[in-house]
């Protein structure tokens, strides 16, 4: 038996805990690289430049996509997001899993370009209820970003049939060791 390397895209709401279990799962092991995104948008109390994101101005995002230095890139709430392609490709190479946590027009566009080296996680709330209380809880969204938030987690979660796997984060320990499951079956290759 040898082991593949792969992207895995993990998507859900935000506030459905995507970005901590993408976290905990590159901490822990050494064959997972975390990706780490280019926005436009400004840096948010607690964020670390280059741990999170990669921040840079509307100009130079411009020029990387013009560039094609991106694999795909998306506008959320005036945003700009986008995927570099150079890591990507380096964590492949080496066989190993590079995770992003990402939204579902982006792990549309990926899996569509890389097929069968891309798995797909989406993760769910308990429910709307328990995923408003979470958004309120963060202490960050005005009235107006919230309902934006929580109409965008409903188009979001109608896509969901689309990915490989759903868990639900009921509990954060459960839900990581169920996506843990996933990886390290997804990874497992049997040679002929």
């Amino acid at each position: 038996m040898s082991e593949r390397g792969f992207i895995l895209c993990v998507s859900g709401p935000s506030g459905s805990g995507k970005t901590s279990l993408c976290d905990r799962l590159a901490e822990e092991h050494v064959f997972v690289r975390r990706s780490i995104s280019l926005t436009t948008r400004a840096q948010r109390s607690g964020e670390t430049e280059s741990e999170d994101y990669i921040f840079v101005s509307h100009q130079d995002f411009e020029q990387m996509r013009v560039g094609g230095l991106f694999l795909e890139t998306a506008e959320v709430f005036g945003n700009f997001y986008g995927t570099p392609r150079q890591p990507v490709e380096a964590a492949l190479a080496e066989h190993d899993v590079i995770v992003m946590d990402i939204d579902t027009l982006g792990a549309n566009a990926i899996k569509k370009e890389y097929q069968k080296n891309c798995v797909t996680v989406f993760v769910h709330p308990p429910s709307m209820a328990e995923l408003e209380r979470r958004l309120r809880g963060r202490k960050q969204n005005t009235p107006e970003d919230l309902a934006r938030r929580l109409k965008e987690a409903a188009r979001e979660i109608s896509e969901s049939s689309n990915y490989d796997y759903q868990l639900t984060n009921l509990e954060f320990r459960q839900a990581y060791e169920e996506l843990k499951r996933m990886v390290f079956a997804e990874r497992r290759i049997l040679t002929p």
